[in-house]
């Protein structure tokens, strides 16, 4: 399957969030240019309540059926306390590291993706994300 091209999906907060964010899903757009084996793209999302107003960018790579790639946005989005939706933005930058499977029957691209801060994996928190091809 080409994974060159436009995507639409989501990505789910899950485990290591509380509510309101545990288990809201955010749409997402994303681009992706290159070639197969390696990739790079862009990802905005849908604007909700949850989701995060900055332009991310996508750096990643499909062998076979398996794909991974790092999502970056370029400031650290944090909640701005236990159960709030506001976000506040940190320096720096926020890596997300995303693995998952190239379903070439459903023309998609689904997996989890994981944020660990500072190598301190007993804090990581998860989700789901799924995409479809549009193009």
């Amino acid at each position: 399957m080409n994974l060159i091209g436009n995507w639409k999906g989501y990505y789910e907060y899950g485990d290591g969030y509380v509510l309101p964010q545990f288990g809201e899903k955010v749409m997402i757009f994303v681009n992706l240019q290159g070639n197969n084996d390696s990739f790079i793209g862009t990802v905005e999302e849908e604007t909700s309540e949850h989701s995060i107003p900055l332009k991310a960018t996508i750096k990643g790579f499909s062998q076979n059926d398996f794909i991974s790639f790092v999502k970056t946005y370029p400031k650290i989005p944090r909640l701005k306390g236990i159960g709030s939706t506001e976000v506040i933005y940190d320096s720096g930058c926020l890596e997300i590291e995303h693995d998952g499977i190239i379903d070439s029957k459903h023309n998609a691209i689904y997996g989890s993706w994981t944020i660990i801060e500072n190598g301190d994996i007993e804090n990581a928190v998860y989700g789901t994300w799924l995409l479809k091809k549009l193009n």
